[in-house]
């Protein structure tokens, strides 16, 4: 008789089990997380320390270069490294460059996913959907410049993890959470493209791109609109979605607790696990999460009124551990050393004029440092 050789969920399994008694567990069965954002170097073991703490047997780091930060230039560095150390835990989801807030053409997007994908990223984390970066872009979402690298995106399937959207409520000042006012996330000004403007645009894209190995993040915000998420996921068959929050998701659920736990098991193979972390209060956000994943209780999460749906095994299975392996595809790539120090040469001339010049210049050098002890 041969022994079957044991499956990925198998062995996570046997993981799970190991640390049980010996280590804080978040999670009732294997786990792996889908959204993971690091910016500052320095807080790299700390990160580490939190995936250990929660247990995951795989995560991605999203790069993100478009943010308003110091550290944004060096985002894909930072996501290899963390590729490099982790040994095979960590997937790498690569974010392009744009020339300032000016989208590329449709060549040279083209050739920066054709990069990642030869340079051993897993994926590419987009942010263009973001009100704020939809404003500055002034592009629309289904503009041709995004066409060829859809294309090769749609034809190698090569993940990519897009952010588009943000809650309903940040369009309107009488609706807008407390934490999101002292943000200033608020787009009903006129100046931003209304949310049913980039909605309609979304839609654009997927119908030239329809077989897309897509994730869209915090259930692309249309947990309002039960009708329009069903339709998306039997359109679109590489379509998923992902639970990170924003909470107000986890309230409309709350409303309708029946009818959405009976979605999630229809559609558990639709569905991503996320936190969106790391940040400083990742342990509140990781256990508000299990508690409306595993549980029934009523609690509130950063104002939201929430409900847990308890959701049964198989449900929590694919959600928490398969649909990761589904989206992902290849978890055996390698970073390609020498293209992504190559890569990091280029970045130099990059560096905008101001106060941050050096440190973002001595985050760069750094970073080559610790990438270069991979040879």
């Amino acid at each position: 008789l041969y022994r079957a050789l044991p499956t990925a969920a198998s062995k996570a399994e046997t993981n799970c089990e190991k640390r049980k008694g010996s280590e804080r567990m978040f999670y009732r069965y294997p786990i792996n997380d889908v959204h993971i954002h690091l910016f500052d170097p320095k807080d790299i073991d700390e990160c580490i320390a939190m995936v250990d703490e929660c247990g995951y047997t795989n995560w991605t780091f999203l790069a993100c270069t478009v943010i308003d930060s110091p550290f944004a230039l060096a985002q894909n560095l930072l996501c290899a490294l963390m590729k490099l150390k982790e040994g095979g835990r960590c997937q790498a989801f690569g974010s392009f460059h744009y020339n300032g807030d000016v989208v590329p053409d449709a060549d040279d997007l083209l050739r920066q996913i054709q990069w990642f994908d030869q340079a051993g990223f897993d994926g590419i984390k987009m942010l263009d959907g973001k009100p704020g970066v939809r404003r500055r872009q002034n592009l629309r979402l289904d503009a041709p410049n995004y066409d060829k690298m859809f294309d090769y995106a749609q034809r190698t399937q090569f993940p990519i993890l897009y952010h588009i959207n943000d809650p309903i409520e940040f369009w309107y000042r009488d609706r807008l959470p407390q934490w999101a006012v002292e943000k200033n996330f608020f787009y009903g000004d006129g100046t931003f493209p209304h949310k049913f403007e980039i909605d309609e645009e979304t839609f654009g894209f997927l119908r030239k791109h329809p077989n897309l190995n897509l994730c869209i993040p915090h259930f692309f915000f249309i947990s309002d609109q039960p009708g329009l998420c069903c339709e998306m996921l039997d359109r679109y068959p590489n379509l998923f979605f992902d639970i990170t929050p924003g909470w107000e998701m986890f309230e409309n659920f709350a409303k309708d607790r029946e009818y959405w736990r009976s979605f999630f098991s229809e559609y558990s193979h639709k569905i991503l696990f996320g936190t969106d972390t790391f940040s400083d209060h990742w342990r509140e956000t990781v256990t508000c999460l299990r508690r409306v994943m595993e549980t029934d209780e009523p609690f509130v999460a950063f104002e939201e009124n929430c409900v847990g749906l308890d959701l049964p095994e198989k449900t929590l299975r694919d959600i928490y551990f398969n649909n990761y392996h589904k989206f992902i595809r290849r978890m055996d790539k390698k970073i390609n050393v020498d293209m992504v120090l190559e890569y990091a040469d280029t970045l130099y001339d990059r560096i905008p004029a101001g106060e941050n010049r050096q440190m973002i210049s001595d985050t760069i050098d750094y970073l080559k440092a610790e990438i270069g002890k991979f040879r």
